[in-house]
């Protein structure tokens, strides 16, 4: 049962630090050489120590809990401030960011505080890190028609976030939803008018407008060809643009893998997508795209993940005490009849073949569950619908490795 409790005082820009602890210590780590089992419990051990217990019979427990955000009807995406510990989220509904301060440490969150980054109906959105310009983030403003350079102010919590710079949309263009940085090209998704935008923030006059489908939501630079894809939900196919002749062509999504990708990021040899389904169901797909443009496409075995709605994919950041493998976010947000879920899938050192998955469910059900932002220790997840932020924690002595 959801004993939750949004405030009605929809006003404030800051409410208390509301730390949900439902189904903590839920998770146990799971040591199936496939998916076939979601938990597996171990007896404890004497000799249980830090270096010996993957070969305990140790639990390796985990806890889940939920952090209430200042009120917003839509929170959308997260990004960590390099060096920093806070972390950004993006309120649309309001064009508020959100800033989450972090214990050091532990990274648990010790605080929020939502900021107003533009006119209400700007409807703040995208939010990336730039390398260019250390300690600064790129936003965009879907509504405005506008990219932001965003100096945080990450040192403390109550110094609100400042405008050093915007830039308009060009070429009639409209509704950018995401963006990143590589070198001096911004790449940019444009949900208004379906089209994606590669464009110099060092020159602006210097851009490229391709048309895509609809609609586009993820671009992603490949790790071998450089080449760019993106993701374009409502026609279910990829855009892939050549880095080298600016020529575009359309990849559809196989029938029989599921259909609507979103999540869509570069990672260990190629470009990663998931597949979010219908509204009667998902499919707990994902897939790899290599250097050659060819997908290979892998489906969850647990029961929780199988019928999984996909809509988010993310690697582990450089430190992380983790083997290889890859966080997937199950999401409610165009189905009742699936779970919001964070799965974690454990991968050979080549990631071509699936050890194991390990599945979460989020304490609030049918929250619309969006954007996935794994830190060194801890794995934190969006809710769109309740305002929340969802964190998944591991004891520090506690790995991700597992044998079997």
């Amino acid at each position: 049962m959801d004993e939750r409790v949004i405030s009605d005082d929809r006003t404030s820009l800051e409410g208390p630090l509301d730390r949900r602890s439902f189904h903590r210590n839920l998770l146990v780590l799971a040591a199936a050489p496939t998916a076939g089992a979601l938990f597996n419990t171990r007896t404890a051990s004497a000799a249980d120590t830090p270096a010996n217990r993957h070969q305990s019979s140790v639990p390796c427990r985990r806890s889940l809990v939920e952090y209430q955000l200042p009120f917003a009807e839509e929170t959308h995406e997260m990004v960590k401030v390099p060096g920093k510990p806070m972390v950004l989220v993006s309120q649309m509904s309001n064009s508020h960011v959100v800033k989450l301060r972090l214990d050091p440490r532990t990274e648990e969150v010790t605080g929020t505080k939502a900021f107003p980054l533009g006119p209400p109906d700007a409807r703040l959105h995208g939010l990336a890190v730039s390398s260019r310009h250390p300690g600064k983030i790129w936003a965009t403003h879907e509504g405005g028609d506008r990219l932001l350079l965003v100096d945080p102010n990450a040192d403390a919590l109550d110094t609100p976030p400042r405008i050093m710079r915007t830039i308009d949309i060009p070429g009639g263009a409209r509704g950018p939803h995401y963006v990143n940085e590589h070198g001096d090209m911004l790449w940019v998704t444009l949900k208004g008018t379906d089209h994606v935008l590669a464009l110099n923030h060092t020159d602006p006059a210097q851009h490229w407008l391709f048309p895509a489908e609809a609609h586009p939501i993820f671009a992603a630079r490949h790790p071998v060809s450089g080449d760019f894809y993106v993701s374009q939900d409502a026609a279910s196919k990829l855009l892939h643009i050549d880095a080298r002749t600016k020529q575009t062509s359309q990849i559809p999504i196989p029938a029989q893998r599921g259909s609507t990708p979103v999540g869509l990021v570069s990672g260990p040899g190629g470009i990663w997508v998931v597949l979010l389904g219908t509204p009667e169901a998902g499919t707990g797909t994902f897939g790899r795209i290599d250097e050659h443009g060819q997908i290979s496409w892998h489906q969850l075995r647990t029961p929780e993940g199988q019928g999984a709605g996909l809509l988010h994919v993310a690697f582990d950041p450089p430190g992380a005490r983790r083997e290889p493998g890859l966080w997937l976010l199950g999401s409610s947000i165009v189905s009742s009849n699936v779970r919001d879920l964070i799965i974690r899938v454990r991968f050979d050192p080549s990631y071509t073949k699936i050890l194991g998955e390990e599945v979460a469910a989020l304490p609030t059900q049918l929250c619309k569950a969006h954007r996935l932002l794994p830190l060194r220790r801890t794995v934190l997840a969006s809710e769109l619908t309740t305002a929340t932020v969802a964190q998944l924690t591991s004891p520090e002595d506690c790995d991700w490795t597992t044998t079997h």
